[in-house]
């Protein structure tokens, strides 16, 4: 099965009565771990160019479904974004991050690279290393 993510509140309606006119059948679930979250699946044995023109549908949805996102946000009086910091102790620390430098970091960093770079900063600030980047470190 493919599986394509819907996060709004129409849950993919508009991408579903698309892929069911071509007769495919669709099956929709709310995420496991987030119900706000949509999982549309279709069968995978459909042809190379079916699925390319799916995607392309999926592609333009997300993208309207982004632009509206992005105008309600500008209406809203409040933004905020923020990262936990994980600490050597076993607790961690919520950084505050303007929106808009999340938004670009995030725009080239999957999530889990940006906790991976945000540790591992976390970790040297704990922990001083003064070895010059040229000498190999143990691992």
């Amino acid at each position: 099965m493919y599986e394509f993510c819907f996060l709004t509140n129409d849950r993919g309606a508009n991408f579903v009565t698309q892929v069911e006119a071509l007769g495919l059948v669709v099956t929709s679930r709310p995420d496991p771990i987030n119900d706000a979250v949509t999982i549309v699946a279709i069968p995978d044995d459909i042809d190379d160019a079916l699925l390319d023109q799916i995607e392309a549908w999926y592609e333009s949805d997300t993208q309207l479904n982004e632009a509206a996102a992005r105008a309600e946000d500008l209406e809203d009086e409040q933004r905020s974004a923020g990262i936990w910091v994980p600490l050597s102790e076993g607790g961690a620390s919520l950084a505050r991050i303007d929106p808009l430098l999340m938004n670009r970091m995030l725009s080239v960093l999957t999530p889990d690279e940006l906790q991976q770079f945000v540790a591992a900063i976390a970790t040297a600030v704990e922990h001083p290393n003064q070895t010059p980047l040229c000498v190999s470190e143990k691992r």
